[in-house]
């Protein structure tokens, strides 16, 4: 692996083609091509799904591609500290979540923090769920902030909850729903369900989504691959979203209306150990003062 195969496949990640790839690295298209394979054989992964008429990025691909941007990155700083030593003061703190919505909760607590540590340096790790907490095994993230996995995942960590987040169907504010303080069953039934897809839900919401579901004809539910796609469905009108509800991500043209009789899913951080981690009790300290509950 080198830093070229890495720059090639990062390049074609963000454009999606590798003739215009390519040419933004001043390079022949098999030539890109070449790195790509051959960094899949060492990696024994496929990164990317080609056809005559489009390229999409694997699932192998989304998690690698935090690793790739990260190894480049440290191979670059390494290289400018031989160009120009300094002494680098900088105190990394890496925080995981599994999407880029959560990095929203992140902005007070970070401020708060670097008032006490202004040498401060936050590095974000954007991860597909299981392979996250492997991160935190090895140590690799300093804490993860997540909803609280129950059931079989045998996650290696302490877990401390930070808020009690309920699940609310999200529908467009002027919907004939809109101005209910609860929905219940047979509100749910009279529209389409707008779902997270099962392997990217915490376990708690799945559980949920599959009461929901029972006895309903797909043509009755649409699964997304985000919750920002439920999210913009809901607002464009195709359904009723099943989400947790975070009083900061409220949109002033949606209406959050809890959902009878689903208990609220416990949101905390991941975390090995705060011995000998000045950062992470900063973190732990800040998330117990400005966290939304």
């Amino acid at each position: 692996m080198n830093t070229f195969q890495l720059t090639c496949f990062l390049t074609v990640a963000e454009t999606l083609n590798f003739a215009k790839a390519a040419k933004l690295l001043n390079v022949t298209q098999p030539a890109i091509t070449h790195q790509i394979h051959s960094l899949e054989e060492e990696l024994n992964a496929q990164l990317f799904k080609r056809t005559t008429r489009s390229v999409e990025i694997t699932q192998e691909g989304l998690i690698f591609l935090n690793d790739a941007k990260n190894v480049l990155n440290i191979i670059t700083l390494a290289k400018k500290r031989f160009e120009e030593p300094v002494i680098d003061e900088r105190q990394f703190f890496s925080i995981g979540c599994h999407s880029q919505n959560e990095l929203h909760l992140l902005p007070e607590i970070l401020r708060q923090m670097a008032e006490s540590c202004s040498t401060l340096y936050p590095v974000f790790q954007v991860v597909p769920f299981q392979h996250l907490y492997q991160l935190l095994a090895e140590e690799a993230v300093d804490v993860i902030i997540a909803f609280q996995e129950k059931g079989p995942k045998k996650i290696d960590g302490i877990y401390k909850e930070l808020a009690q987040v309920c699940i609310s169907g999200i529908l467009p504010a002027n919907h004939p729903l809109a101005e209910k303080e609860l929905l219940d069953e047979d509100d749910l039934r009279t529209q389409r369900l707008l779902l997270l897809d099962p392997q990217r839900c915490p376990d708690n919401l799945n559980t949920v989504q599959h009461e929901l579901t029972t006895g309903r004809a797909v043509s009755e539910l649409l699964m997304c691959g985000s919750a920002d796609a439920c999210i913009t469905l809901a607002k464009a009108g195709f359904g009723i979203a099943v989400q947790p509800d975070f009083p900061s991500f409220r949109d002033p043209a949606l209406a959050y209306i809890p959902i009878k009789g689903t208990e609220p899913l416990s949101y905390g951080a991941y975390y090995k150990s705060v011995t000998g981690k000045p950062l992470l009790k900063l973190f732990l300290q800040a998330c117990r003062e400005t966290f939304p509950v």
